[in-house]
């Protein structure tokens, strides 16, 4: 026998809050399921965030070190027209005619060596900034080949756990689908958008509060329950929380306890 006939079979004869139970219990059996694929993918996720992210500060780091290698490139430029010019200087002190003419030179000499060296100064702090720059570069590849090793083992744990569960989870999609066949599509609506908001708390069973006082509260909310809903519940008319508006359901142990004495289930 099949699943999908199996389920069918078993749910001849049940009332709307036990046919709705049996879709709900499917889903979170699926759910369950899927769960642990969604955590394999979010950790992969989040290994391909990170990997992101040092790609995403490579990048700026190593546009901060073209920047600071066209800054040291124009200063050794600079640095180069005045030792040009530095020489054409002296040799036009050597041919100089006056004592005037030469003390000219000289202080333009002079001038241009402070001017070089605060460029050359410029020039060591800008090395020494590119090498610093370099060294982050360095790590960041090192951190890089590290989580990439983390990502592939994340990403086949992910694609294991994806191939033993695959199977599964079409059985069970398949089960829910069918059971689901014979539940009101409005039905359905409310309990999807309960599964959306409330997850496993989109149905809930009773707990039996006072049996003889037939007080009961939500299992969900643990909100105590006005006695009409119990009459609905024992009757199998699709009953909700009156508090949290989820879906109830009396289950064996609920149904048990509110027999009367003596009797027989």
């Amino acid at each position: 026998m099949t699943g999908g006939k199996a389920a069918r079979e078993d749910q001849a004869g049940m009332n709307e809050t036990m046919k709705l139970l049996a879709v709900y219990q499917a889903e979170q059996k699926l759910r369950g399921l899927q769960s642990r694929l969604g955590a394999a993918e979010r950790f992969l996720s989040e290994q391909e965030r990170q990997l992101g992210a040092i790609d995403q500060q490579t990048s700026s780091l190593e546009s901060q070190l073209r920047q600071i290698q066209a800054s040291t490139k124009e200063n050794e430029d600079e640095m180069a027209r005045i030792d040009e010019r530095m020489t054409k200087l002296r040799e036009e002190m050597n041919v100089a005619r006056t004592n005037k003419e030469y003390q000219a030179f000289l202080v333009e000499v002079n001038a241009l060596k402070i001017e070089r060296g605060r460029v050359e100064e410029e020039v060591l702090k800008l090395i020494e900034q590119a090498d610093a720059i370099k060294t982050e570069i360095d790590q960041s590849a090192s951190t890089k080949d590290e989580r990439v090793k983390v990502r592939d083992v994340a990403q086949q744990d992910r694609d294991t756990r994806h191939s033993e569960i695959k199977d599964r989870v079409k059985e069970l999609e398949t089960e829910r689908d069918q059971l689901a066949s014979a539940v009101n599509p409005k039905t359905l609506s409310e309990l999807q958008r309960l599964l959306s908001e409330r997850d496993e708390d989109a149905m809930a069973g009773v707990e039996i509060i006072d049996k003889r006082r037939h007080e009961i509260s939500c299992a969900s909310c643990m909100m105590t329950l006005p006695v009409e809903l119990l009459s609905r519940l024992l009757s199998g008319t699709l009953t909700n929380c009156s508090n949290c508006g989820c879906f109830l359901y009396l289950d064996e142990d609920a149904s048990a306890a509110l027999q009367p004495t003596g009797s027989k289930r």
